[in-house]
C-alpha cells in the first residue's frame, strides 16, 4: 500500500479522532515521521475540524463592550483625580512660606501665565482623549479576539468529542464498491449521529469536477434513495441534511443544485 492508498484509508481521520487503537496510532505516527504527504494530511485535516469551528463560531456577548468600557472610565477618573491632588499639594507647598506681592505688571504676568496654561492643558486633554480612545479600540480588539479564541477553542473541541462519540456511525464509501464508478480510487466517510440523525460527510478522496456540476449525497432507505444534500470538493468536514434512516449512503455527480432522484454516475458507496 502507497501512502496516497494509506491516507485515503480513514486513518488520518481516526487518528485525529481519537477512533484509532494502539497499533494504529504507533503506526500512523511511524509514517508520519518518514513520510511528509502522511504529516501534510494529518495537518490538512486537523485545520479542517479548525475552520468547521471557525465557521460556528460565537460573537462575543454585547453587553461585554459596554461593561470593558465602563471599567475604562472609572479607571481614567480615578487617575485624573489623582493628578489634581497631586498638582494642589505641590502649589500649597510652594505658596507656604511665601509674602504675596500683587502689582500690576504681576498681574499680566499671572494672567498670560493663565493663559499659556490653558492652552497647554487643553492641548494636553486633546492628546490624553485620542490616546484613550485608541488604547480602548486596542483593548476591545485584543477581549473580542481572546473571546472568539476561546469559543472557536470550545467549538473545535466539541467538534472532535461529537464526531468521536461512540453514537456516531461512521460510513466508508468507496470507488471500488461500484463496479462503474468513474473514479474506482475515490472515497468519502459519512458520520451519521445514530440519537441525532445529524449527517456530517468528509472528502476524503473525489475527482475535481466543472462548476456547471456537483456532487450529491444520497441516503439509502428501503433501496430508495433519499436526497442527503449536494456539495462541492473540498477539505473539511461539510454538514449534510437530516437522516431518520439508512440502509447505505452513495454519491453521484449531477448538474449544480442537485436532482430529485439520482440522474448522474455513481461514484462511491458504503453500507451502514
Amino acid at each position: 500500500m502507497n501512502t496516497q492508498e494509506y491516507i485515503s484509508s480513514g486513518i488520518v481521520e481516526s487518528y485525529v479522532l481519537g477512533l484509532a487503537n494502539d497499533q494504529e496510532r504507533a503506526e500512523f505516527e511511524r509514517m508520519c515521521a518518514a513520510h511528509s504527504d502522511v504529516r501534510a494530511a494529518r495537518d490538512a485535516f486537523e485545520i479542517s475540524l479548525e475552520q468547521e469551528s471557525l465557521a460556528n463560531a460565537v460573537a462575543p456577548p454585547k453587553h461585554l463592550r459596554s461593561k470593558i468600557l465602563g471599567e475604562i472610565e472609572i479607571e481614567k477618573e480615578n487617575s485624573n483625580s489623582n493628578i489634581i491632588a497631586r498638582k494642589g499639594i505641590k502649589e500649597d507647598q510652594q505658596i507656604v512660606g511665601k509674602t504675596p506681592i500683587i502689582n500690576f505688571r504681576g498681574g499680566r504676568y499671572l494672567a498670560a501665565a493663565s493663559i499659556i496654561l490653558l492652552i497647554v492643558s487643553t492641548a494636553l486633554n486633546f492628546y490624553f482623549f485620542n490616546q484613550y480612545k485608541s488604547v480602548t479600540a486596542k483593548y476591545e480588539d485584543v477581549v473580542a479576539q481572546n473571546a472568539a479564541y476561546a469559543q472557536n477553542e470550545k467549538d473545535y473541541q466539541s467538534t472532535i468529542n461529537r464526531l468521536s462519540d461512540p453514537a456516531m456511525a461512521i460510513i466508508k464509501m468507496a470507488g471500488d464498491s461500484v463496479p462503474s464508478s468513474p473514479a474506482p480510487s475515490s472515497m468519502a466517510t459519512v458520520y451519521w449521529d445514530t440519537r441525532t440523525k445529524d449527517v456530517y460527510l468528509l472528502i476524503n478522496k473525489m475527482p475535481e469536477v466543472s462548476t456547471e456540476m456537483q456532487y450529491q449525497l444520497w441516503a439509502i432507505v428501503d433501496g430508495v434513495p433519499v436526497d442527503a444534500g449536494v456539495f462541492d470538493v473540498a477539505k473539511g468536514i461539510v454538514t449534510m441534511k437530516n437522516i431518520p434512516r439508512a440502509q447505505a449512503f452513495a454519491i453521484t455527480l449531477e448538474k449544480r443544485g442537485g436532482s430529485p432522484t439520482p440522474k448522474g454516475q455513481m461514484y462511491v458507496l458504503g453500507k451502514v
